[in-house]
Parts: structure tokens; C-alpha cells; sequence
């Protein structure tokens, strides 16, 4: 793809990601269809519902509908794409891009922090998916996004030796770290990061020299080539088989990043969000608070229902009744009992 020189290996991908979801939705014989008409039209087929091959417990088939971060993200690609191609001299006209506005429902998360109950039912079903040869080899991958946090990319580059563009994962006890290459970090930055007493428990027996950390088998026992997207469909797999359902609305099952999500949910509940933030690797501290200090609101307040009878010495809050009018007449008389 002309003018993608300097661009990282994922930021390509996901360019030519759009460019196969254009062609695929608009057809486009040259590029003067590069037109507002058809950007409008481009918006509208992401925005169908498509029936999936696989059928639901009814005997139904299932429906996936594109989120609006998906459209959005498709959108954002796309205009870049045409800002460069009219800058070339290739297209006359921008055309007009109305993006997606966030809406309340904006940090909604797109699955949910899985149980560790519903973990082990994924490690125990991944023989059925997998097959019994590379089964050890998935067992393993998940347990580290579990234990560590990894987004799915960054795991598969996690080496035990220092390499361009990958992860090094440092074992020096209660000290270890993870270093991540300046040229897999969008920042361009070489990042230190804690690695988590768990993870170190997991990766401290099959230290070695060099090489990768995680190497996946598929379905055939083979060697499974090191791609993302290959080794998130798999886990996908492993959830649905799992029947570990994160969005019953949307009828989403348990993802590798919803690994990532339980990593940080457990996190949040010890640590404080500077902490998080830096072992969740986030830009800004506003995405820790919302997606994980944010939701722990109801789980705290239930544990201060339940301390509550040590601290104030076996009392209890007034819960209020149809009959209670003495302390709605008068709020003094509000206390325990």
C-alpha cells in the first residue's frame, strides 16, 4: 500500500482492513468513487445486521451487528486514506465524513471481567476446541493474558531475549519487568512496566535463554502462525464453547481481552488507579478511573454494607419502611438499630 512507509505492521493492517470493507460494501470501479455518496452508503452497510453461519440454541442464526467504535474506527481510516490521496493528487474532493458522536453509552465496555470460575471452564473445554496436541500450548497463552494483562499482540512478541519490535519479559523476583520495544509502542517509546507477582509465578518455571514465550499450536498440532487476529478467533472459540457469555445483548462470549479485563478488575481492588494505570499500560488515567476504578462503585458499597456490623460494633443501617413515618417526620430520629 503506497504511502504506508514508516507506518507499524498493525497500523497497516488495520488500513487495509477498511480498503477490503469498502471494496467488499461499495464496489468501487476508480477512484473518483471515492465520493461522499458513497462514504454515506459505505456507513449504512456496516451499520446491517449480518446473519452468522452459526446458529444459536434455537436453531436460529446468529446476527452481528458492528458496534459504533467499529463503524467509527472504519470511518477514521477511511478519511485518513483520502486525506493522503488528495494531498497526492489523486482525488480531487474530500468527501464529507459525518462521524459517529459518543453517545452516554460510550464507555460501555464491549465485554465484562470474567470469573475465575468461568476461566477454568475455558481451560477445561480447550482440549474440544483445539485438540488434544496444541491444547497445552493454548492452556499456557491463556493463562498468561490472564496473569499478566497482554493485550493478545503483545503477547505473542513477549520473548525471553531482547528483540526489535517485540516484548522482553525481565525475571528478577519481587523486581521483574517488562520492556516494551520503542518500536511496538505507538508512543515510540522504549516502556518499563511491573510485571505482576502472578504472572512472575507462571513464567519463573520455563525460563529461558531466548525465543518466544507463548508458541501456539493449531488444530493440525502445527506451528500457528504468529498473527493476532488468528490466535483471538481461537480464543473466541474457546469462550463460546466455554458458554462464558460477557454481553447477553449483544450475544458476545468471552474474548482474550476480556482476559486483559479481568486482569485489571482483580488489580483495581488492590491497588491504587496510578498503580493500575501503569500495569494496565493505559494513556491517560481518565480510561483507568472509568473502566475499572468507575465500575468497582457497587462492589465497594457492598463491602461497606458488609463491615459495616464490625465497625459499628454489630449495629446496622436503618433500612426504612411503608410504615416507618416517625423518621420522615423528623430526619433527627434517622440512626441505627
Amino acid at each position: 500500500m503506497d504511502g504506508a512507509a514508516g507506518l507499524r505492521d498493525k497500523t497497516v493492517q488495520a488500513y487495509i482492513s477498511t480498503l477490503n470493507a469498502f471494496q467488499k460494501h461499495c464496489n468501487p470501479k476508480t477512484v473518483a468513487d471515492l465520493t461522499t455518496a458513497k462514504v454515506t452508503g459505505f456507513v449504512r452497510e456496516l451499520r446491517k445486521p449480518r446473519k452468522l453461519k452459526s446458529k444459536d440454541e434455537n436453531g436460529e442464526f446468529k446476527v452481528h451487528r458492528l458496534t459504533e467504535a467499529s463503524v467509527a474506527r472504519h470511518l477514521r481510516h477511511l478519511k485518513a486514506i483520502c486525506r493522503w490521496a488528495h494531498r497526492q493528487g489523486i482525488i480531487q474532493v474530500v468527501p464529507t465524513f459525518d462521524m459517529p458522536k459518543r453517545g452516554s453509552g460510550a464507555t460501555r465496555m464491549k465485554g465484562r471481567p470474567i470469573t475465575t470460575e468461568e476461566f477454568e471452564r475455558m481451560l477445561l473445554v480447550t482440549p474440544k476446541v483445539m485438540g488434544e496436541a496444541a491444547a497445552a500450548s493454548w492452556k499456557l497463552f491463556m493463562r498468561g493474558l490472564w496473569a499478566s494483562g497482554l493485550r493478545v499482540s503483545e503477547a505473542l512478541t513477549l520473548r525471553w531475549d531482547d528483540k526489535p519490535s517485540c516484548v522482553t519479559v525481565r525475571l528478577n523476583g519481587q523486581r521483574s519487568i517488562l520492556v516494551f520495544d520503542a518500536d511496538s509502542q505507538k508512543s515510540g517509546k522504549v516502556e518499563l512496566v511491573p510485571l505482576a507477582p502472578e504472572a512472575v509465578a507462571l513464567l519463573e518455571p520455563m525460563r529461558r535463554d531466548r525465543g518466544y514465550v507463548f508458541n501456539l499450536l493449531g488444530t493440525d498440532g502445527n506451528v500457528l502462525l504468529r498473527r493476532s487476529y488468528l490466535a483471538s478467533k481461537y480464543v473466541g472459540r474457546i469462550g463460546e464453547k466455554a458458554g462464558v457469555v460477557v454481553d447477553a445483548e449483544r450475544g458476545k462470549f468471552a474474548s482474550a481481552h476480556d482476559l486483559r479485563r479481568a486482569f485489571g478488575h482483580r488489580w483495581s481492588r488492590q491497588v491504587m488507579p496510578a498503580v493500575l494505570k501503569e500495569l494496565m499500560r493505559h494513556s491517560s488515567i481518565e480510561t483507568t478511573m472509568t473502566y475499572y476504578v468507575g465500575q468497582n462503585a457497587q462492589a465497594t458499597a457492598a463491602e461497606l454494607w458488609k463491615i459495616s456490623g464490625d465497625i459499628l460494633g454489630g449495629a446496622r443501617p436503618l433500612e426504612s419502611t411503608d410504615d416507618d413515618t416517625s423518621a420522615r417526620k423528623n430526619p433527627t430520629n434517622v440512626g441505627f438499630k
